[in-house]
């Protein structure tokens, strides 16, 4: 008996070249973006030259185009602009887009040489901020409320075991579309693979008439054991692939779209979806690698050098105790080092005994607050880098006595130890908190999509995040 999960009166026709990957939504943007910046600034230098043209703006102002976009494509990386979780939501977005629109302007008018001379009259000054700020708000608007949810979105319908109750589905259902259907989906259908022949036939047909009449853009297979999916099921899957469906399983939906491991079903497919034997063979990325690590390594030694007058005589006042801090840590292979931090925790913070640091921990000092909030207390940690026990991004390095009691509890726990902690990484960007077990179990499906696709362009997105958490984040 077929169960359908999601209840919908009528599914939607749609148009399967419509289909919009997450990356070809941030292209849009970007895209729409950029045309919007061009356009302002082609209107600002025509306010002193009325007689250019396009082409004449392109050619006389090259380097100030392309010092904008720059600029432009910098401010909003680090403030995320194009983290869907933000853009598909009017409340959060428009006070992002304001911010970057206008501290972009008064910054690109207002930087020496690069930029065209002061116009006589300043309301022009105002035309581009305002003008260049507005535009860029109502692009953002007409996107959130009308391109994202009424063209942009895929329907789906999920194809699950009947090992798995509502309460999981729902769960799963949840981490497919996300909040406000950010991630780009919409369920249409929940049906559980039955396991008596007819009925299966009867689902094949289902499926062959939904995907016939261009009804959905994807199908997701949630199935622990894929021997219930029989020939005429199969053949009615890759018939939808012919009609343009998109079929795919739930593990590789979800590492697509959340950027992480999905734990939760992994079992004894971890080794599928985790292919650790890969990881002795990238010497390019090795060599990358260590090399920023070396880099960080003396730009962040010689920054701690110089803040340790600073904040020592802070200290004296506001932070009484020693300036640093000593800890026992476990890195790559599960080999015990030393790490060093600024203080900022009170003297005898664990007289109590081992206790995670969490959101409001009252251990914190008021001038600790400041180091953890600019990340300041983490910059002795670059002598563990340079000694190489230590990488600049990788999971973050936790004490013997928490991983002890979380490896009991998370299956897999100990995978994160296959290649060095780092000082900041994915994890550490994704996902800032650590409090209870089920934020370890959230980090971990971080961490290990890092290790299997660590990159160069995976550890750059990871320093431009970090910047961000540092400027925008509340945590402690």
């Amino acid at each position: 008996m077929l169960q359908n999960i999601v209840s919908h009166d009528k599914i939607e026709r749609i148009s399967p070249s419509m289909e919009f990957h997450i990356w070809k939504r941030k292209f849009l943007l970007v895209a729409i973006d950029f045309i919007i910046l061009l356009s302002a600034l082609f209107f600002y230098y025509k306010s002193q030259n009325a007689q250019l043209n396009f082409q004449e703006f392109v050619l006389q102002n090259y380097t100030g185009i392309i010092y904008a976009l720059s600029l432009f494509w910098f401010l909003s990386i680090v403030f995320n602009l194009y983290n869907l979780e933000y853009i598909n939501k009017t409340r959060k977005v428009l006070p992002l887009v304001f911010f970057i629109g206008i501290s972009f302007t008064l910054t690109f008018i207002f930087t020496p040489i690069i930029t065209p001379y002061l116009p006589k009259q300043r309301i022009y000054i105002f035309g581009l901020v305002f003008g260049f700020t507005f535009a860029l708000a109502i692009w953002r608007v007409i996107y959130t409320t009308i391109i994202h949810t009424r063209i942009l979105l895929k329907n789906i319908i999920v194809l699950t075991s009947t090992e798995y109750d509502n309460a999981f589905i729902t769960k799963i259902k949840h981490s497919i579309e996300g909040n406000n259907f950010q991630n780009g989906y919409r369920i249409q259908r929940v049906y559980t693979i039955p396991e008596d022949s007819k009925s299966i036939d009867n689902l094949a047909r289902t499926i062959g008439k939904i995907t016939s009449q261009n009804l959905i853009n994807s199908i997701v297979i949630l199935d622990s054991n894929h021997e219930n999916l029989s020939d005429k099921l199969n053949s009615s899957l890759i018939k939808a692939i012919r009609y343009g469906v998109n079929v795919q399983t739930y593990l590789k939906l979800y590492e697509d779209t959340k950027e992480a491991l999905p734990l939760i079903l992994a079992g004894r497919q971890f080794y599928s979806i985790f292919p650790i034997s890969k990881y002795n063979t990238n010497y390019i990325y090795f060599l990358w690698n260590r090399s920023l690590d070396i880099i960080s390594s003396i730009f962040g030694l010689i920054l701690t050098g110089l803040l340790i007058p600073v904040i020592y005589f802070v200290n004296i006042f506001a932070n009484k105790g020693p300036l640093f801090y000593s800890q026992i840590r476990v890195g790559k292979g599960g080999k015990e080092f030393k790490i060093t931090k600024f203080r900022s925790m009170l003297v005898d913070a664990e007289k109590h005994g081992a206790k995670m640091s969490s959101k409001g921990d009252s251990r914190i000092t008021s001038f600790g607050k400041i180091l953890r909030k600019l990340k300041v207390d983490e910059l002795p940690q670059f002598s563990a880098v340079i000694k190489g026990d230590m990488s600049l991004i990788g999971p973050r390095p936790e004490r013997k006595i928490f991983i002890n009691q979380l490896e009991k509890e998370i299956p897999f726990y100990n995978a994160r130890h296959i290649i060095k902690p780092g000082i900041s990484g994915w994890a550490q960007v994704k996902y800032p908190y650590g409090e209870n077990l089920d934020d370890s179990y959230k980090k971990l499906e971080y961490d290990l999509y890092y290790i299997k696709n660590r990159s160069i362009v995976l550890d750059i997105r990871i320093i431009f995040k970090t910047f961000s958490t540092v400027i925008f984040s509340n945590d402690h």
